[in-house]
């Protein structure tokens, strides 16, 4: 009885993520030469492993500097198995990187790779996010401060607010500014708060304080900017809000009023 197409694709599947499965393919292909079939398997693997690795390292540029090639070309393999592609869209794939780095690495010592992640991911998914009308500052301007305390704010589909354990962003910074011989002077272990923004289409990643951090994820929850502020306030009674916020509508972080 002839294999169903299913049942080969499903084989074939399988021998792609292991070539100790090659056998089991081969008996279902009818083929002149089985070492030439096998041969032509392996390179398909190796473009598959290449394309995969390739699509990791573009989403996490900063964290395959810090690992090194082979600690990276291992870390690609491990979280293919462990996470195997269900999209097409090969920009998807490393969504669950930053989890998975923090269970494969267990040395305590490297434990700041998995916020590194989760910033580059932000990245990443900010380029692909989808985009939103702002409002001019003549129109902020215009709608006065009373509203605007009391109003819920829109923030871009692009942004996502960060807070990290360890200095995340300060690593990610060094290592962008190719300034990797001051990566020896950050102190591994001091938190850090990351605003992804995305004006003019172009990701970036900018330095928040804890209280800014506070504020920005109170709007994003609906809350007032009056109700926001409030929560800053109480952790830094200096906080600064008219320089923050001149940084959130430069940037488009902010871009209108939900209750408009």
């Amino acid at each position: 009885m002839n294999p169903s197409l299913e049942s080969l694709q499903s084989a074939f599947a399988e021998t792609i993520e292991d070539p100790a499965a090659d056998a089991s393919l081969l008996k279902h292909l009818q083929t002149a030469d089985d070492k030439l079939t096998h041969e032509r398997l392996g390179l398909y693997r190796g473009n598959v492993r290449a394309a995969r690795r390739n699509a990791l390292e573009n989403a996490y540029p900063v964290l395959a500097q810090l690992t090194g090639d082979v600690y990276f070309d291992a870390l690609s393999l491990a979280y293919a198995r462990a996470y195997p592609s269900r999209d097409a869209d090969l920009n998807r794939f490393g969504a669950s990187l930053p989890e998975f780095i923090e269970r494969y690495e267990a040395d305590a010592r490297y434990a700041y790779f998995g916020d590194i992640a989760r910033l580059e991911w932000a990245l990443h998914a900010a380029a692909f996010a989808a985009n939103a009308a702002t409002l001019s500052p003549a129109q902020w301007q215009a709608i006065g401060v009373e509203r605007l305390m009391s109003a819920r704010l829109k923030v871009h589909p692009a942004c996502f607010a960060l807070e990290s354990r360890h200095a995340a962003f300060d690593i990610w910074r060094a290592h962008r500014q190719d300034a990797v011989a001051g990566h020896n002077d950050i102190d591994i272990h001091a938190p850090n708060w990351t605003l992804i923004v995305r004006p003019q289409w172009r990701p970036a990643a900018l330095s928040q304080t804890q209280a800014a951090h506070t504020a920005f994820t109170a709007l994003q929850c609906g809350n007032t900017l009056d109700e926001a502020l409030e929560r800053a306030f109480a952790i830094d009674e200096n906080f600064d809000f008219a320089t923050q916020w001149r940084t959130w509508i430069e940037t488009n972080a902010i871009t209108g009023l939900r209750d408009a």
